[in-house]
């Protein structure tokens, strides 16, 4: 008898796929949107090489799931992944992804059927390269009050204009801001945000109920990003008070520089930095921030940090949140209780507080590090009075690292997916995303993506 949906956690694309598609098997790097009962998933897919942005939805909150294999497409084109999904108040959804070879961000809206299906859109330009030719990546968007139009809502995409060297990250913060609807209209285009000299990557943008743009970014010293063991990297955030129209200074979020969260550097994927379990079983790493806004205005933010104590590399999610509209952070170390390494932190608030959720090597010897070289996905609270409750499971299938390096799959070498994402559900629940390699097909670990709902008064 299968397990019941929910109980601790459901497949959310379909494993025939995988079957049908071998060796194009990877499923991973989740986002997810809520409307009412009605759920719409986005993963990276390998299954379909030109539709790269795959798709799942639910209709009763998570218990079951239809895999819609990837969205559209413009003809002639294709899709470049890194799914990030909204919803605005009238139940329409947003898929943010890359646009064919980096070229662009696009957004492909959903609208939910009748009969509790959902049928997504071709995909719309919101976002498109500078004439400079430098490639696009990492969008997000989010649907939030638009301060200049009272009443109404605004789509607010930000991305990162990379640089054409492997060693470096993005030379430039990108803002676009559009109208709402099946078709999106353009308010302000392909803006810069004014973020320093250094280098930057992850951007993430949140928007209070007054309409207040908080944009967090993972902001590098310049050539660091290789740079293994040193402190050369922090979380910093722009803030807009004026609905996009102008952004204010930096302000730090972090304490201070932190070093890269890997324990080696992997020449299959540009010395970049990495989680590595053995040569082959790697994960690349970056730190990149996520962020949300509780219903008393607390802002809270995440992202996982090395550091390095006496030569040796520590890997903690930190929180820092702030009372003050972002003027003031105070930084918490979430993992501290634990020395096996920890990644792909997210965060929704409710009224209970803020809820973290994150992959963590599992470490029944307390060896520490890799640990036995498996992982599962777990989850902590916090609020400013109480502080941070236990850790709690929120699945723990024990699950390996594949194979990375290099990769069998049509993905980069060294991938395991970037991020995962958990939201508030109805009440006091909570909807958690994330992809592990539990399962196996043909001999090989197979990357799939899971969903469950838990409830943030109890323990999952």
């Amino acid at each position: 008898m299968p397990p019941k949906p929910n109980d601790k956690g459901v497949q959310v694309n379909n494993p025939a796929s995988d079957v049908d598609n071998f060796p194009r098997i990877t499923q991973s790097e989740t986002s997810l949107a809520r409307f009412k009962d009605f759920i719409l998933y986005g993963f990276n897919d390998s299954n379909n090489l030109t539709g790269f942005s795959g798709f799942a939805f639910s209709s009763d909150l998570g218990k079951h799931w239809t895999d819609g294999g990837s969205i559209p497409t413009i003809p002639g084109q294709s899709n470049g992944g890194d799914p990030t999904i909204t919803v605005d108040k009238k139940g329409i959804f947003y898929y943010g992804q890359i646009h064919d070879g980096q070229t662009g961000i696009t957004v492909s809206t959903g609208i939910i059927n009748p009969n509790k299906t959902i049928t997504m859109n071709q995909p719309q330009f919101v976002g498109t390269v500078d004439a400079d030719g430098l490639l696009t990546d990492k969008p997000w968007i989010t649907v939030g009050s638009d301060k200049n139009n009272p009443g109404k809502e605004a789509l607010y995409v930000v991305w990162i204009d990379l640089i054409g060297d492997p060693a470096r990250l993005g030379q430039r913060i990108k803002f676009s801001k559009w109208n709402t609807g099946v078709t999106v209209t353009p308010i302000i285009q392909n803006e810069t945000i004014p973020a320093g000299t250094n280098e930057f990557f992850g951007a993430f943008p949140v928007v209070d109920p007054h309409g207040n743009i908080y944009v967090f970014y993972e902001d590098f010293l310049p050539n660091s990003f290789t740079v293994p063991r040193t402190p050369n990297r922090s979380i910093r955030m722009v803030k807009s008070t004026d609905g996009g129209v102008s952004f204010q200074a930096p302000v730090q979020v972090s304490n201070g520089l932190f070093a890269a969260a890997g324990n080696a550097n992997s020449t299959a994927c540009g010395s970049r930095n990495v989680i590595s379990v053995t040569p082959e079983r790697v994960i690349r790493m970056f730190e990149i921030p996520q962020a949300t806004i509780g219903p008393d205005g607390t802002i809270y933010v995440v992202w996982n940090a090395g550091i390095v104590i006496n030569n040796k590399v520590f890997i903690n999610v930190f929180l820092a949140h702030s009372k003050d509209e972002g003027k003031t952070w105070t930084q918490v170390n979430v993992t501290q209780d634990h020395s096996s390494f920890a990644f792909f932190p997210s965060v929704a608030a409710n009224s209970k507080g803020a809820h973290i959720q994150y992959n963590r090597f599992n470490d029944p010897k307390g060896d520490g590090e890799i640990g036995d070289g498996t992982f599962g996905v777990f989850m902590k609270s916090f609020s400013v009075s109480k502080g941070l409750s236990q850790e709690s499971v929120v699945s723990n299938p024990s699950s390996p690292v594949p194979i990375t390096a290099p990769s069998p799959d049509a993905v980069r070498n060294c991938y395991m997916g970037d991020y995962n994402q958990v939201i508030t559900g109805p009440g006091d629940s909570l909807l958690h995303a994330w992809s592990d390699n539990r399962n196996t097909l043909n001999g090989r670990n197979n990357p799939d993506v899971f969903f469950r709902k838990t409830d943030s008064k109890k323990k999952p």
